[in-house]
């Protein structure tokens, strides 16, 4: 298993539904992010998710690409890894082992076992389209998102915890008792849209993703909260 993701503080999340320019690309190539995941919930497809690979790695060759696997249909070969989102919070089993089991099936000796990096995703913002996906149980005490994750580590090997608000900042209190609960190394990504967030949720987390903030704001968000975690 890959441990690339150890060294990375700030990534972008690119999303294959929605639109990006190859300039906009290339700016987000100089903003000193370590790492750019191609991903999403919705609309996702391979032809989309080989469109934005091939624009990415023509505009920002220097930067790691990473595709976290939403949907088997859509992995996309030659990216540097795949993040693979185990939600330990879901309430349909599918997204903790059912689709997992069918890649393995359909793709078998032919997985990069070794540019993987198992994601015991923590989906915690009930609105979120990923929430709804998977059925995730979101009304949870602190107490209870760091049990999840500990069980992620401790029961099931995970060395990544990935707490995921999309679409929402999330509650500190929550991140902060995670955070005191595992060694693994955090990833958290939700509602980062300015330097005052990236510099609270990297306090706790090891990596901080930005996603949404890029279609929102713009570029300026990704260079806020980039200079907020380094």
């Amino acid at each position: 298993m890959s441990t690339a993701w150890k060294t990375w503080r700030h990534a972008v999340k690119l999303d294959p539904d929605r639109p990006i320019t190859k300039e906009l690309l290339r700016e987000i190539g100089q903003t000193g992010t370590d790492a750019i995941l191609l991903g999403g919930t919705q609309g996702i497809t391979f032809e989309k998710s080989h469109r934005l690979y091939t624009l990415v790695r023509e505009a920002v060759p220097h930067l790691p690409v990473w595709q976290e696997v939403s949907k088997r249909t859509a992995i996309v070969p030659g990216v540097d890894g795949y993040g693979i989102p185990v939600v330990l919070n879901a309430g349909s089993t599918e997204w903790l082992i059912g689709h997992h089991m069918q890649a393995v099936c359909e793709y078998g000796a032919l997985i990069p076992w070794h540019k993987v990096v198992v994601e015991g995703y923590l989906v915690l913002n009930g609105d979120a389209a990923v929430a709804k996906a998977t059925e995730a149980k979101t009304g949870l005490s602190a107490e209870e998102a760091a049990a999840y994750a500990v069980a992620g580590e401790r029961l099931f090997g995970m060395n990544t915890i990935y707490i995921e608000y999309s679409g929402s900042y999330g509650d500190v209190q929550t991140v902060m008792e995670i955070r005191r609960s595992t060694n693994a190394h955090l990833v958290y990504g939700g509602g980062i849209d300015s330097y005052e967030k990236g510099a609270e949720m990297g306090e706790w987390a090891d990596t901080i993703v930005v996603g949404n903030a890029l279609y929102e704001r713009g570029i300026e968000a990704v260079y806020e909260t980039v200079r907020a975690v380094k």
